[in-house]
């Protein structure tokens, strides 16, 4: 199993799909963490100067090497490997594939972005579509919502009712595009996690809960709905994008994983989630510009649009985006989550199928059966099981 941009723990180790297919093969299982996060640090520190030795190539050659010593390690070195690898590691999982094939015999790649887009406004499209499958009204309380708060965001005290409906310690300054797309960012993460990382839990699913709040007329209007999922007892909500910079700015190794994240972002993949599209719900505030301006604001101004379409082209170019020339690589979605729209969703030939689970989200064929499982998870899990057996055979 791959790590991406978090702390490794062994979890995969012990339960869930690389674990049941290891326990019928008798395969060894490693999981290896990302160069910069959880305890991996490559340099004293995350000065921007030393961020250049943060990027997918280097992290592919760790796992090539991390590979070639443990066959030696082990005396293996005839033994079939199989990578394992969900959202950004699932990308890792298909392009090392691409980069050193000679070492892995195939990979699946779960929820993998493969293509590297800038504005990635279909993101919250998908986010939106996901709400109004399960309740249209609901889609519509939530752009009714948005579009008040951006209402009062221009409207003469709005901005103070605005601080004091979702209890936010400071009043959004209107002058700052930045400070005003900060928090309607804010906002909008409260459903796009929820959509991203939706499962049933006791019958109700993360979008059924959001859904019941947003249409729950007791409450007040669907702006007090919203301000509702925002609120978290008396103490105010830190909502500053000053505040925010400063903590990304900060080049001592912590347990944040942001600072590196949002590098690679800048540099390598994009991936901005914006509200620039009208098949969208949550208002039209949160563009590219404001994205850009992070990487800026946080790692300098040679940090522009420029750099940023530079590294996308080049990431595309490299491994080849939605169409990679590659065998013995099975990439995995599911229709809910909103990082499929940037991934392989169709055959890329008879060795590279794509499997587009309905009603499932982000990475969850990696894990283990559970009751609430939608019944095409089950079956693309088994058809996962059927043709990595296959490799390993």
């Amino acid at each position: 199993m791959l790590g991406g941009e978090w702390t490794i723990n062994p979890g995969f180790l012990q339960n869930g799909l690389m674990h049941d297919l290891a326990k019928q093969h008798g395969a060894l299982m490693f999981y290896t963490e990302h160069r910069y996060y959880g305890k991996s640090y490559p340099t004293q520190n995350m000065s921007s100067d030393n961020m250049q030795y943060l990027n997918v190539d280097q992290a592919l050659a760790d796992v090539a090497y991390f590979i070639d010593n443990r066959k030696s390690e082990y005396n293996i070195t005839d033994s079939k490997v199989i990578v394992f690898g969900g959202s950004y590691a699932g990308n890792m999982a298909a392009w090392i594939r691409i980069k050193y094939p000679h070492l892995i015999q195939g990979s699946v790649a779960s929820s993998a972005p493969v293509y590297a887009k800038a504005d990635f406004y279909e993101y919250y499209e998908v986010v939106a579509n996901s709400l109004r499958r399960h309740d249209s009204q609901c889609a519509l309380d939530v752009e009714n919502a948005f579009d008040e708060t951006e209402e009062l965001l221009v409207t003469e005290g709005g901005p103070e009712k605005i601080q004091k409906i979702f209890n936010i310690c400071k009043t959004p300054n209107v002058n700052s595009m930045t400070d005003v797309g900060y928090f309607m960012n804010f906002l909008s993460e409260v459903f796009a996690s929820a959509v991203q990382y939706n499962k049933v839990v006791n019958g109700m699913s993360n979008i059924g809960q959001l859904c019941d709040t947003m249409t729950s007329a007791s409450i007040g209007k669907p702006i007090e709905r919203l301000a509702y999922l925002i609120r978290s007892g008396p103490k105010c909500k830190d909502v500053d994008y000053k505040d925010m910079i400063k903590d990304l700015r900060m080049s001592s190794w912590s347990t944040s994983a942001m600072r590196q994240w949002y590098f690679q972002t800048c540099t390598e993949f994009g991936y901005y989630q914006t509200a620039n599209s009208s098949k969208s719900a949550f208002g039209r505030l949160v563009n590219l510009d404001f994205f850009v301006n992070i990487c800026k604001d946080v790692y300098g101004d040679y940090y522009e649009r420029e750099l940023l379409d530079s590294g996308i082209s080049r990431t595309n170019i490299m491994y080849g985006g939605r169409l990679p020339d590659i065998k013995n690589v099975i990439f995995v979605n599911g229709d809910v989550d909103p990082w499929h729209a940037l991934s392989v969703l169709k055959d890329v030939n008879e060795f590279s199928p794509a499997i587009l689970i309905q009603g499932s989200s982000h990475c969850q064929d990696l894990q283990a059966d559970s009751a609430g499982d939608v019944p095409e998870l089950r079956t693309a899990r088994k058809k996962i099981r059927n043709i990595v057996s296959g490799w390993l055979q």
